[in-house]
């Protein structure tokens, strides 16, 4: 990403929360951009916020994403399951990628769906640019790790078999999920309208 993508995406994220400051006060969020460190250095405290503030009784967290930087959502991720204050998740479009890894660990009987929604489930994809022998090798182990990691929250967290997961995960291919498809596999809980 250059420096003016850069501004301006700082500047669109900023603009954004600052329109929602009253939602957030609510425990309201709505993420409506890729994931990167920057929507991570607004959300990660907002919701740690949110989650720590007693007269909030439930955080919705509302996804129309494409996806992008797998790694920066982990940190929320931990975050949510390890909370015991009820969070929504609920995809209002796309949930693309890493936006899918969201809304699968909201609170289990609070993840919600669009009736037109969709989904995308797939292996972790990278830009590596150009590297060398060994770190190509080396950026091979982690994007394993990840991807293993990405697995096992599937397993935790939805109804999908081994075998199910083997397609999304070892097929090469971008593969999206309806709604009703997202329902049955337990990535969701309930469809809305």
């Amino acid at each position: 990403m250059n420096k003016t993508q850069k501004k301006i995406e700082e500047k669109m994220i900023d603009e954004n929360f600052k329109m929602s400051i009253e939602n957030k006060k609510n425990g309201i969020f709505i993420i409506n951009s890729n994931f990167t460190d920057i929507l991570l250095e607004y959300l990660f405290l907002d919701i740690k916020k949110a989650i720590n503030n007693k007269s909030i009784d439930i955080i919705k967290i509302y996804i129309n994403s494409r996806g992008g930087e797998i790694s920066t959502l982990f940190p929320l991720i931990d975050l949510i399951k390890g909370t015991e204050k009820p969070i929504n998740t609920i995809v209002m479009g796309m949930a693309y990628s890493a936006g899918a890894m969201l809304a699968l660990c909201g609170t289990n009987g609070f993840r919600f769906a669009h009736k037109h929604s969709y989904i995308l489930l797939h292996e972790v994809a990278t830009d590596n640019g150009y590297s060398k022998n060994s770190q190509i090798q080396e950026n091979a182990k982690y994007i394993d790790e990840i991807n293993k990691r990405l697995i096992e929250l599937l397993k935790r967290n939805s109804k999908m078999t081994n075998k199910q997961i083997d397609i999304y995960f070892n097929s090469n291919k971008d593969i999206f999920i309806n709604s009703t498809k997202a329902l049955n596999y337990g990535i969701i809980d309930k469809i809305i309208l």
